[in-house]
């Protein structure tokens, strides 16, 4: 099973269980294609990176501090309504 798929499991089963009986906010980052040194072999294949940009709108593959940002909003007093989220950090993947 994919780890996006693993990751958006929990985050509803979380959701469902502890959103609103105890001061804990299920929310994540949900990154799509970041390029690191686990996914360098995927991006080496023929082809898989063209099909990627492709498909993202922004044309351009996630850097690690790409999701930086996400993390630091979730953990941060701006994001005291959010709960239960998944934030999507795809470069427009999920919306094409």
């Amino acid at each position: 099973m994919p780890r996006t798929i693993k990751k958006w499991g929990w985050m509803r089963f979380l959701k469902g269980k502890i959103s609103g009986r105890i001061k804990l906010r299920p929310s994540c980052p949900l990154p799509m294609f970041i390029e690191t040194p686990f996914s360098k072999p995927m991006f080496e294949k023929e082809g898989f990176r063209e099909y990627v940009l492709g498909n993202i709108p922004l044309r351009r593959v996630g850097q690690p501090e790409d999701i930086t940002g996400a993390v630091i909003y979730l953990a941060s007093e701006a994001s005291n309504l959010v709960t239960g989220h998944i934030l999507l950090i795809d470069g427009g993947w999920t919306a094409h």
